[in-house]
């Protein structure tokens, strides 16, 4: 094994569980109200379109404080603050069970927005610091995976949950955040402890694996915008602004898919709440699958977008295909399993293209900007589509997630690799 495997497997072995297992947290946590709502919308008297909003809450904080965490992290490192991101999430997840109307849960929702804000893009900032080029889309891939991964399992662990209804006095929506939000303050410790800032801090590489793990990183960072630009110098930058553009309609259709889901899936199949937890959780694992596929395909093309272009206009596709099939619950299945992934699989690809331009504290800067307004797609993808939807009708809800899916297909493409 030659010094180069060595090290990526080591990377791959010590950083990634971890950092995947925290992402998972993190989407459970963020996500799991699409289980919960199953029981705590009709408890609660909350509409369709007060859910939609109240989801799609947690972007707008999300938004605003996007940027901030982000320098904060740059800036004391990843160690302080990533933890600090886990425990205040982690207490503010679990508060979700107190709430007793729509009013209450916008405000829990817009605070979990703004207390998770920092971790994904820290993360990939993070992530950028650690790996060199030639691994860096399958590091963002698997990071990524961690949320496919999340759906799958926590859908399946919430319906679980859900059925502890009447527990202790509480309700099964309520111990679904109970129980769901207490691992993040518990690992807020782990991660303080594990994610060390730098290479060389670390004791598990050789003293010669570092010394060209570091030498790679720098001679890469050569090639990058860096320094400590100002805000406003990172906002007039035209690939920030074009990146932004693309996750945003990318996440219109994926956070669209994924709040209305178990939704989508119990009114095809007309199951209970278990069992449409467990098919809930087909899609995602299908994304897992594919996504794993793609990014070793990514990882050794030197050009990224038709990785990022072509599974998105695919996926919208396979929206279209499910208005048609919406009478047929497998192929209606099939067809949300298909958009489920090939929202999932660009996402590694896609962070390759500002880390190979950026770096520093513009680096920080942005992909924190391009994160935070790509994330109010996690606004507008569930708030339209509850808005457009009648009844258990979703078919035009499914043709405005395919529209904005086919223009972030359409910018992908127009991006100037190098």
């Amino acid at each position: 094994m030659n010094i180069q495997e060595s090290v990526f497997k080591k990377l791959f072995g010590r950083l990634m569980p971890l950092i995947m297992f925290l992402y998972f947290l993190s989407f459970v946590d963020r996500a799991n109200i699409g289980i919960a709502s199953l029981t705590m919308n009709q408890d609660l008297g909350i509409s369709a379109a007060a859910y939609g909003f109240g989801a799609g809450l947690f972007f707008v904080g999300y938004f605003l404080f996007g940027l901030p965490s982000n320098m904060i992290l740059a800036r004391l490192g990843a160690r302080k603050w990533i933890a600090t991101i886990l425990f205040v999430w982690g207490l503010i997840s679990t508060s979700t069970m107190f709430v007793h109307n729509a009013t209450e849960l916008y405000i829990i929702r817009f605070l979990l927005g703004a207390a998770e804000a920092g971790f994904y893009p820290g993360i990939i900032y993070y992530l950028d610091h650690w790996f060199p080029i030639m691994a860096k889309a399958r590091a963002f891939s698997y990071f990524h995976m961690s949320l496919a991964i999340s759906m799958c399992i926590g859908n399946v662990v919430s319906g679980l949950i859900l059925g502890m209804d009447g527990l202790a006095g509480l309700t099964g929506w309520q111990w679904v955040f109970l129980c769901e939000g207490i691992p993040a303050v518990l690992c807020s410790v782990v991660a303080y402890k594990v994610l060390l800032d730098s290479p060389r801090d670390v004791h598990w590489l050789t003293a010669e694996e570092k010394d060209w793990l570091i030498e790679k990183l720098s001679s890469e960072r050569a090639t990058k915008e860096m320094g400590s630009a100002s805000l406003w110098d990172v906002c007039k930058k035209p690939q920030v602004w074009h990146f932004a553009a693309i996750y945003t309609t990318l996440n219109i259709g994926f956070y669209g898919i994924l709040f209305w889901l178990p939704q989508i899936v119990k009114s095809m199949a007309g199951t209970n709440d278990m069992v449409t937890s467990i098919l809930s959780a087909i899609p995602w694992i299908t994304a897992i699958i594919v996504m794993g596929i793609v990014a070793g395909y990514a990882d050794r093309s030197p050009k990224k977008k038709k990785f990022i272009a072509v599974p998105i206009f695919i996926g919208a596709l396979g929206l279209l295909a499910g208005t048609y099939f919406h009478n047929l619950p497998v192929l209606a299945l099939a067809c949300l399993s298909l958009s489920t992934a090939c929202c999932e699989c660009p996402v590694g690809p896609f962070w390759t293209l500002p880390s190979r331009i950026f770096d520093g504290l513009t680096g920080a800067a942005a992909i924190a900007i391009i994160n935070a307004i790509g994330n109010l797609g996690g606004f507008f993808g569930p708030y339209l589509f509850g808005l457009v939807s009648t009844g258990n009708n979703y078919n035009m809800g499914f043709i405005v997630l395919a529209s904005m899916m086919i223009l972030s297909s359409a910018l992908a493409m127009l991006v100037k690799e190098k």
